[in-house]
């Protein structure tokens, strides 16, 4: 099914190559598919504008009603969809989405733990739960036997998820 490479899925933005992707975290219903995001030299440049929005968002929502602020989201989202980010499979066909998010890793993993702890509507259930553990074990399981995944400690996960919305469930397999 992959063609022969680990990352048969590409990541483009006007003819540029951003990164690679297997796609290969758990499988998920209602045509969203996610997986690490392997950058190019180009793709490390521009996708923190990809992954722009949810930054601004969430200072946006720890400060509260702020015009300053507000402005900063819409120009991170301005800057996403100016991008026109597109999906292309093994055989360098565009997939057809209809989302296509970017999630910079080192971004989720810097906010604190306890910043929305008594706030039910931030609560993983526990299917999400399930879901990040089965992340975390595959990626471990993925990169065994590497120098640097000896503790918990030291692990250092890629930079971005691609996370997509497609069109048709057949398209990604």
């Amino acid at each position: 099914m992959h063609h022969g490479t680990a990352f048969p899925y590409t990541l483009w933005s006007h003819g540029r190559l951003l990164g690679e992707t297997d796609l290969g975290f758990i499988y998920r219903e209602n045509r969203h598919r996610c997986g690490w995001l392997h950058p190019t030299e180009i793709g490390e440049k521009i996708l923190p504008d990809a992954a722009g929005v949810a930054p601004a968002m969430r200072t946006e929502f720890m400060i509260g009603p702020d015009a300053t602020l507000h402005a900063d989201v819409l120009a991170a989202y301005d800057r996403e969809l100016a991008l026109e980010l597109e999906l292309r499979g093994p055989d360098g066909k565009r997939i057809e989405t209809e989302d296509i998010g970017v999630r910079d890793t080192h971004y989720l993993l810097s906010i604190p733990e306890n910043d929305c702890k008594d706030d039910e509507e931030y609560k993983l259930t526990a299917e999400e739960e399930a879901e990040i553990e089965e992340f975390v074990a595959a990626w471990k399981e993925e990169h065994e036997g590497d120098v640097n995944v000896a503790s918990e400690e030291e692990v250092e996960f890629p930079r971005y998820q691609l996370q997509i919305t497609l069109v048709d469930d057949r398209d990604v397999p």
